[in-house]
Formats: structure tokens, C-alpha cells, sequence
């Protein structure tokens, strides 16, 4: 069998073959071609406003201005713990209670004020207002509760001042 024989008598064969073949390639450049104009969007979308600037001092400048940022998020987190931590300590409840101690006789003249922190601690004054003399004390608050014996009008004091503590803040 000679050569021109052999390929006449596969020429269909070669043609479908080679019909397969061009059609596969031709599938696959469309592929390629897909795959590359996503990849060129991809890159031209990065380097819009770039101005021929090298890629990798702009990543640089981006991850030193990252670095920069997290320190400052992080100094603020402590200022804040911080503030926090002062803000409980501050005079948060305020209760006032105006009364009479004295039957048939003046006004309500005299009070007993609490100021408390947010732990409820911390001091209820009172004065008794008379016509002859005035008197003014003052009872420290641990925990919502004092070590000395306190008058129905400065416990009522301190029932305001944590109720204005619960709130919302």
C-alpha cells in the first residue's frame, strides 16, 4: 500500500479528525480569550489612577498606611477602657428628696441629696433647716448601703439615685 492509497482511502476520517481537532482549538481560544479580557478588567480595575506608579510601592504604601491605622484603632481601644473604667467612678445617680422634719412648723426647707458612682457608692448629705439653726451632715455609701444608721428621706435619696443609674444610657 503506498502512500496517496493510504490516504485516500482515510481521507474522511483525517477530515473528521481534523474537524475535531479545529473545533476543540477553536473552543479553547474562546476560553482563553474569556478568561484573559476577566483578568485584564480584573488588572485595570487595580491599577485605575495608579499613573505608571511601581505596584509594589503602592501595595508598600497601603500596607504602611494599614499598619499606621491599626496602631491608632488599638491606642483608642485602651483610651477608651480607660474612659470606661473613670466613667464608673463618676457621679452617675443624683436622688433628692425635699421634706418638713418638723410637724406644723416652716416648710420643706430641708433635703438629703445621694451622689453615687455606678458601683452605688459614695455620699448622702443632709440639712435640717429650723428657725433657729440649720445642721448639715453627711454619710458615705458603700455599695448602696452606709455604715451609719440613715433617716427614711436619705434612704429615699439613695432609692432616686439608683434608679436614675438603671437608665439607658
Amino acid at each position: 500500500m503506498d502512500f496517496l492509497s493510504f490516504i485516500s482511502e482515510y481521507a474522511f476520517a483525517f477530515s473528521v479528525y481534523g474537524s475535531l481537532l479545529s473545533l476543540i482549538s477553536l473552543v479553547l481560544v474562546i476560553v482563553n480569550t474569556l478568561k484573559t479580557s476577566k483578568i485584564v478588567r480584573k488588572y485595570k480595575r487595580l491599577m485605575r489612577g495608579v499613573d505608571n506608579k511601581n505596584l509594589e510601592a503602592l501595595l508598600e504604601q497601603y500596607l504602611t498606611s494599614i499598619r499606621s491605622a491599626l496602631i491608632k484603632v488599638d491606642e483608642a481601644s485602651k483610651k477608651q477602657t480607660s474612659l470606661a473604667t473613670q466613667v464608673n467612678k463618676c457621679l452617675q445617680g443624683i436622688g433628692v428628696v425635699r421634706y418638713n422634719p418638723f410637724d406644723q412648723m416652716g416648710s420643706d426647707l430641708s433635703f438629703s441629696v445621694a451622689l453615687l458612682d455606678a458601683h452605688s457608692s459614695g455620699v448622702v448629705i443632709t440639712c435640717i433647716f429650723g428657725r433657729q439653726s440649720s445642721s448639715t451632715y453627711s454619710k458615705s455609701i458603700s455599695n448602696g448601703k452606709s455604715t451609719h444608721p440613715l433617716s427614711a428621706e436619705e434612704m429615699e435619696a439613695i432609692k432616686i439615685a439608683k434608679t436614675s443609674l438603671e437608665l439607658p444610657k
